[in-house]
């Protein structure tokens, strides 16, 4: 767990699942430009218990940013965690939208960024974030919590439907080391 002025990131559990989803459901129309299509029976009870399952097989972090109300403040990943001599993630985050624009999801990747690189958590190198040019949002968080722009990936992902260029963004345990 990490504590910050507003908020408690912290792993994912299975009983966030009625507030992840309550989050989910108000935050879609913020998010759906930046999103790949689900199927429409993909329900937000599935979307959280493969979010869950990931976390618990190791193969990301998922965590939630708990605000002192109770609410979930936004959902924070470490996506693809490989190890060895490339200890590395990709890094995704989600605000609730009831608290879009308030600095939340920068306090929230900081947050994560210290699950990532702190040694007594997963002893990181590198994280990498994708982002897509016009998330103008996104892209103010990335660099506000300290990740570079390292270039432009061509018809990435498909997102909403349509290939999309992405931005990337990294930062190393080194540079996270000499901004603190």
């Amino acid at each position: 767990m990490v504590q910050t002025p507003r908020l408690l990131l912290r792993a994912i559990r299975p009983e966030d699942a009625p507030e992840a989803c309550r989050v989910y459901a108000l935050s879609e129309p913020l998010h759906a430009p930046w999103n790949p299509l689900r199927p429409e029976k993909d329900a937000w009870e599935a979307l959280f218990e493969r979010s869950l399952r990931r976390h618990q097989e190791g193969s990301s972090w998922r965590g939630v940013a708990v605000l002192a109300d109770g609410r979930i403040g936004g959902f924070f990943a470490l996506n693809e965690l490989v190890r060895g001599p490339f200890q590395n993630a990709y890094a995704g985050w989600a605000v609730n939208a009831e608290v879009a624009n308030q600095g939340v999801a920068t306090e929230g990747l900081r947050a994560l960024l210290e699950v990532a690189f702190s040694p007594k958590w997963l002893g990181l190198h590198r994280v990498q974030a994708n982002i897509i040019p016009r998330n103008h949002a996104s892209i103010r968080v990335a660099g506000k919590a300290g990740l570079r722009r390292e270039g432009l990936a061509l018809r990435y992902l498909q997102i909403a439907g349509t290939w999309e260029d992405h931005s990337m963004w990294a930062l190393t345990t080194e540079e996270w080391a000499g901004s603190r």
